[in-house]
């Protein structure tokens, strides 16, 4: 009896054909769903790409950019000026800082000022907020741009290497980001920007660590994005992760790059498409833009 109840109670086995089958329609029904997301968005990326919004100004805003002595975060630093903007040039080398900043004065007409910082110190990230704010005044923008680059695998890289990049691209976005965001929510306004890379959103084998370091730069930024929402500072706090590809910064990257599948950008280039993207108010930018397509797509 108790078996015969058991039995009756039991579902009916479908045949393999059926579960075949229902696999079939689970898979063109999730196909179907991802499409008609992801087309509206990718639709709206090319309306941006071919009707961008207007520019936001910065004439007279005082702009932080770290790694600013020389490459991209110089070029950037140029850009600013060009708009009118007051620059902050942070780097490890004064040297090189300062040589930006007589650029800056003499050439842009701008108010420039120049710190030597390790940016990946907790210690001395704190004591250039207070430095900034005493002797120069509150800053606008924050552009985390340093940074350290290294192809390899991993079995290749050393202790050293990895820890000094793990601390600049990564831990030194966050002491920055940490402290300056603190400053920002006071005055109610502020853009967060940071540097990040391709390499952030599609994992680069000959660069396992560096890829590593700019994965966390990705999720950082959106998870600041994210918690900024939550917060309520969405509207005025703005942020922006930028992601390019590669760049003429060093002799040895494009010694490493010798046929890369698009051309190499230059520092200019790259700096320009920043910086718009920047005043746009973009949340995700991408060197060219028509790669942010491609990136709308693997998210």
């Amino acid at each position: 009896m108790g078996s015969q109840v058991q039995s009756e109670c039991e579902p009916a086995k479908r045949s393999p054909l059926l579960n075949v089958i229902a696999e079939v329609l689970c898979m063109v029904f999730d196909l179907v769903k991802v499409l008609s997301i992801s087309i509206p968005l990718l639709l709206l990326s090319v309306v941006k790409i071919l009707v961008p919004s207007k520019l936001k100004n910065v004439r007279g805003q005082t702009v932080l950019i770290t790694g600013a002595g020389n490459g991209l975060g110089k070029a950037m630093a140029l850009e600013f000026a060009n708009r009118g903007s007051n620059l902050v040039i942070v780097d490890v080398d004064l040297e090189a800082a300062e040589r930006t900043c007589a650029e800056l004065r003499r050439e842009r007409s701008v108010a420039a000022y120049a710190f030597r910082v390790d940016v990946s110190s907790y210690e001395q990230v704190e004591a250039l907020v207070d430095n900034v704010y005493k002797n120069v005044g509150p800053v606008d923008v924050l552009i985390n741009n340093a940074g350290v680059v290294g192809f390899n695998f991993l079995q290749d890289a050393d202790e050293a290497n990895i820890n000094r990049m793990i601390d600049v691209n990564v831990k030194s976005v966050i002491w920055m980001t940490k402290h300056f965001l603190k400053r920002m929510i006071e005055r109610k306004r502020g853009h967060i920007v940071s540097i990040s890379s391709l390499a952030g959103i599609h994992p680069l084998p000959w660069a396992t660590v560096y890829s590593t370091s700019k994965h966390a730069v990705n999720g950082f930024m959106g998870a600041l994005t994210e918690q900024l929402r939550l917060q309520g500072h969405a509207g005025e706090i703005r942020t922006s992760c930028v992601n390019p590809y590669y760049i003429s910064t060093r002799k040895d990257i494009t010694d490493f790059l010798k046929k890369p599948r698009f051309g190499i950008l230059t520092t200019e280039y790259t700096a320009k498409c920043i910086v718009e993207g920047v005043l746009r108010n973009e949340a995700t930018i991408t060197v060219p833009r028509f790669f942010g397509l491609g990136v709308k797509f693997m998210q």
